[in-house]
């Protein structure tokens, strides 16, 4: 450590940055709603959409119009909020005026959902301003930055024409840093599989790029040093026109420390050099530590050049070993910030990056020379990247026969950070044990314990209630054992909630199977999540194993039209009526109502209403059920532990009848937060609040969980 004292500054930095982190030191309050805005800022980045332009502002000046007061942030992104092109005459560097309304980045509500507040934040954005007016007050612009971005444009425009729209959005990632065509089936695969590092510009790609460059001037046009200098302002040029993201920063740096320790004639330490690199990074963006492009990034170096030595001590000098050493590497040291991020992993990642790799540098290149020859000769380019084509065609292949295999995704969960430094440290004591020549029974001693760890990685609990944030709309679900239950799924206010919330909170506690969903009624914002689930078992791997829907004579449409789509997937359906139960050891799910002839006027009214008993916990789900269905209701038991409460808490429902017999310890509600209906209900909270309720709102508390063991602790996720 002495001996690289970059090193002990860059993980003092690291720990000063995570002391920071936790105390929650400049953490800015974030309004509750949308308000209207002007601010006034420079333009740092412009990002081309579907949808047209959008810049990123730096050194932005707001206020609020209501009230004239200062609204505090570092960056926004700035959006088009109409159908005229605000910004196309607008350049990096140009000092802009921009009216609008502002919305705050929010953070996760929900386990595994995507944290966009912490993501924006860790680049020093703030949130959104969707502009309704625009001007530019000064047009001076940063030439290079801003001929670099139009250099970027240009090429991906002869990527469009020369390509499919696929390549072109693959191709565009890999060698500019352009995601913005890269299509989320084609980026799903590639991730599935393992292979998604290729997608970004990374330590590889920037190898590749660099080493030959250096390589081309100092056989055939400069001196060593000369070579050397012109190589580190490509780099850096380079860098700039991808966009100078977390990978090709690192990369960039420890390749230039690289060629300037040889111009100088001292000896390269890769460990400093990726010490400095870090140092650079942290210090501009200190919270790009907790972000998967910077960690998978420095794990991958990490595990590699820990690999090295092992090499060395085992003398391995077969080129085809020594890829599976470095391939197996980068597969067990970024295992845990895989979990951590994906909660998933592949187990034939290593063979897939053994046969995808050997090509990449022949792809990227002729991907770099097919576009810079195309401005000059069409055909000759048109040749080029035909022949990428036939590259990309057989990394899909490779990617597609891959997912068919037999346990190609094993769903883990996110692993707890204790488990993930005792899994660093085991592994970190069998590279020190091969090392240092130690017996043989030490090694396996030490890798038996490795795969130990892994089954120790999944989530565990006795029993856990969640109640999800899904905006507007419906869904919890029971964890007990290895057993995983829904109810409902579904919202109107959110899009894709069955990607996004349903399934990220799932495969987050290494679910990848329902056994049950019990679907109250046929309301959209009950069950299109579900239908979600249903139609995405291919692409996600997350199997429904059967639905239970209520038994009633009298069907509406959305009901018939939802068990054909169950039907259409060959997924399990039962019905469920007044007086069945089921269950498995300690839980049992006892149907309250409807009785099959229960003749309902509102769809709301045959609301599936379930009686939930785990040992002596009790809960009482009553889906949309109003007061109508209320009065029906014949309760099992006087008193519930936990009452979900109906119909979002409209006051159509949770009549004072009904909470007479429930009185509820605690009462969940789920809505959408500025919902137009008004929900949750003034005096339905009220009515709650006097039997004694503990009132507990997603709109407030984010997700809220339940977890029973040797105590019940109830808490909310957003807080």
């Amino acid at each position: 450590m002495i001996r690289r004292p970059m090193l002990a500054i860059f993980l003092l930095l690291v720990l000063g940055i995570i002391i920071w982190q936790k105390l929650g030191v400049g953490a800015p309050e974030l309004p509750d709603s949308d308000i209207n805005v002007q601010c006034q800022g420079q333009v740092e980045q412009i990002q081309v959409k579907p949808s047209g332009q959008v810049f990123v502002l730096a050194d932005v000046e707001m206020v609020a119009d209501d009230d004239k007061e200062r609204v505090e942030v570092e960056k926004v992104i700035v959006y088009n909020s109409s159908d005229i092109q605000l910004f196309s005459k607008t350049k990096i560097g140009n000092i802009v005026k921009v009216a609008g309304s502002y919305s705050a980045f929010q953070r996760a509500t929900n386990p595994g959902e995507f944290n966009q507040y912490e993501y924006y934040r860790s680049m020093k954005v703030s949130g959104s301003v969707f502009a309704e007016h625009f001007s530019i007050c000064d047009d001076r612009c940063l030439y290079m930055e801003q001929g670099l971005f139009e250099v970027r444009q240009m090429a991906m425009k002869q990527l469009r024409g020369l390509m499919t729209e696929e390549d072109a959005g693959v191709l565009g990632a890999m060698i500019l840093g352009e995601k913005s065509g890269l299509l989320a089936d084609t980026k799903d695969l590639y991730q599935q599989t393992g292979i998604g590092h290729i997608l970004a510009i990374s330590g590889l790609h920037i190898s590749m790029l660099g080493v030959g460059v250096f390589s081309f001037l100092r056989k055939y046009l400069f001196s060593l040093k000369k070579s050397v200098i012109v190589t580190v302002l490509f780099l850096f040029v380079y860098g700039q026109l991808t966009g100078f993201p977390v990978a090709t920063t690192r990369a960039v740096i420890m390749l230039c420390c690289r060629l300037l320790a040889r111009y100088s004639g001292r000896t390269y330490d890769v460990w400093s050099a990726l010490a400095f690199s870090g140092i650079v990074i942290l210090i501009q963006e200190p919270l790009q530590l907790f972000q998967c492009g910077f960690l998978l990034s420095y794990a991958a170096i990490a595990g590699i050049h820990l690999f090295e030595p092992i090499m060395e001590v085992l003398k391995v000098k077969n080129r085809m070993i020594q890829s599976v050493i470095s391939s197996g590497a980068f597969f067990v040291v970024t295992l845990p910030v895989m979990l951590w991020f994906f909660y998933e992993v592949c187990p034939y990642t290593v063979v897939v990056n053994l046969v995808v790799l050997p090509v990449l540098s022949l792809l990227i290149g002729l991907g770099i020379l097919g576009c810079v020859v195309s401005f000059v000769w069409h055909p000759g380019g048109e040749f080029l990247l035909a022949t990428s084509h036939y590259i990309l065609k057989y990394y899909k292949w490779i990617c597609e026969m891959t997912t068919e295999l037999p346990f190609s995704r094993i769903v883990i969960g996110r692993p707890s950070v204790v488990w993930m430094v005792m899994y660093y440290l085991i592994l970190l004591g069998v590279i020190l044990a091969v090392m240092c020549g130690r017996k043989k029974w030490y090694v396996y001693a030490g890798a038996f314990a490795v795969l130990m760890m892994l089954g120790k990685a999944r989530p565990q609990m006795e029993f856990m209630y969640t109640q999800l944030d899904v905006g507007q709309g419906d869904c919890a679900c029971i964890m007990h054992g290895e057993s995983t239950y829904l109810i409902d799924g579904g919202s109107t206010s959110e899009k894709e909630i069955g990607k996004y919330v349903l399934e990220r909170f799932l495969k987050f506690y290494g679910r990848q199977k329902v056994d049950v969903v019990f679907v109250t009624h046929s309301d959209a914002d009950h069950i299109n999540g579900i239908l979600e689930l249903v139609e995405r078992r291919e692409k996600s791997g997350l199997e429904i194993e059967s639905a239970v829907v209520p038994e009633i004579e009298k069907k509406d449409e959305n009901y018939i039209s939802f068990l054909t789509t169950l039907e259409r997937y060959d997924t399990n359906v039962y019905t469920m009526k007044k007086g069945d139960a089921c269950g498995k050891d300690k839980l049992s799910f006892s149907c309250l109502h409807p009785a099959p002839d229960y003749e309902w006027e509102s769809e709301n009214d045959y609301s599936l209403t379930l009686d939930i008993s785990y040992k002596d916990f009790e809960i009482l789900a009553t889906g949309d059920l109003e007061e109508t269905g209320e009065g029906v209701l014949q309760l099992p038991r006087k008193g519930y532990d936990v009452l979900k409460v109906g119909h979002h808490g409209s006051k159509t429902s949770t009549s004072q009848e009904l909470l007479d017999q429930v009185n509820p310890q605690v009462a969940l509600i789920s809505c959408g937060k500025n919902n137009r209906y008004g929900h949750p209900a003034p005096e339905v909270v009220e009515r709650l609040e006097k039997v004694g309720s503990q009132v507990m709102c997603t709109t407030e508390q984010g997700a809220i969980m339940i977890e029973v063991g040797e105590e019940i602790g109830v808490y909310g996720y957003g807080k």
